[in-house]
C-alpha cells in the first residue's frame, strides 16, 4: 500500500459514496499500451510524468456498468477503422499536473507515439452508484422475511406456465415487501455500505 494514494482514494470514497481503486500506468517513449476502449466506471486520471495524448470520443454504448455493454463484449471490429476514419471528438495533451475525468462509456486511445520521454499517470476508478445499485440494497433487505427464503418447489420452475405464476407471486410479495419499508432507517445502512463496499473491479 502507498500511503498517499490510498488516503486519496479514501478522501475521493468518503466525500463521494463511490468505491474507487487507483491504477498506475507506465508507457515507455514514442509508445502505446491499451487501443481503443471504453470501461464501466468513470476514471480520474492525474498525469505524473511526461505528456499523454488522449484520443477520444463519444459513447458507443450508453452508461455502461459492470458486464453490461462491456466493450469486449459487445465489440466489433468496424469500430475502430470508424472511429479512425471520424476522427475523435476531442483531443487532449495532458501535462505533469494536469488531470482528466473521463465518464463511463467514452472511448479513449490514449498513447505517447509522438513523446520522446516516458509517461506515467494515476486512474483513479471511480464506481459511480446508480439507482440498479439503491434497488439491489432495497431487495437485500427482503432477506429478513422468512417468506423470501423459503424453498422454491421444483414443480414451481420446470413449466413456463407455472414459473410464470410463480414470479407474479413473488413480484407481488416484494412490492408488499418494499412498501412496507423504513427506509429512513435504510438511508443509514446504505450510507454506511456505500462508503465501505466495495465492488469486484470490473
Amino acid at each position: 500500500m502507498i500511503p498517499f494514494l490510498a488516503e486519496a482514494s479514501r478522501a475521493i470514497q468518503e466525500e463521494t459514496g463511490y468505491s474507487n481503486y487507483v491504477s498506475a500506468f507506465l508507457t515507455p517513449p514514442r509508445s502505446q499500451g491499451l487501443l481503443h476502449h471504453w470501461d464501466q466506471q468513470m476514471g480520474v486520471i492525474a498525469q505524473v510524468k511526461g505528456v499523454k495524448r488522449w484520443q477520444l470520443w463519444r459513447p458507443e454504448c450508453p452508461a455502461p456498468m459492470r458486464e453490461y455493454q462491456e466493450s469486449f463484449r459487445v465489440w466489433n471490429p468496424d469500430f475502430i477503422p470508424k472511429w479512425e476514419t471520424l476522427g475523435p471528438d476531442m483531443e487532449i495533451a495532458l501535462e505533469p499536473g494536469q488531470s482528466l475525468v473521463l465518464p463511463r462509456g467514452w472511448v479513449h486511445n490514449p498513447h505517447a507515439l509522438d513523446s520522446d520521454e516516458g509517461t506515467v499517470h494515476l486512474t483513479f476508478a471511480v464506481r459511480e452508484r446508480t439507482p440498479l445499485w439503491l434497488a439491489e440494497k432495497l431487495i437485500a433487505s427482503a432477506i429478513e422475511n422468512p417468506e423470501f427464503r423459503r424453498v422454491v418447489m421444483p414443480s414451481d420452475l420446470l413449466g413456463e406456465r407455472a414459473l410464470a405464476d410463480t414470479l407474479r407471486v413473488t413480484r407481488r410479495a416484494l412490492v408488499e415487501h418494499l412498501e412496507a419499508l423504513d427506509v429512513h432507517g435504510l438511508a443509514r445502512a446504505v450510507r454506511r455500505a456505500s462508503v465501505t463496499e466495495m465492488e469486484p473491479a470490473r
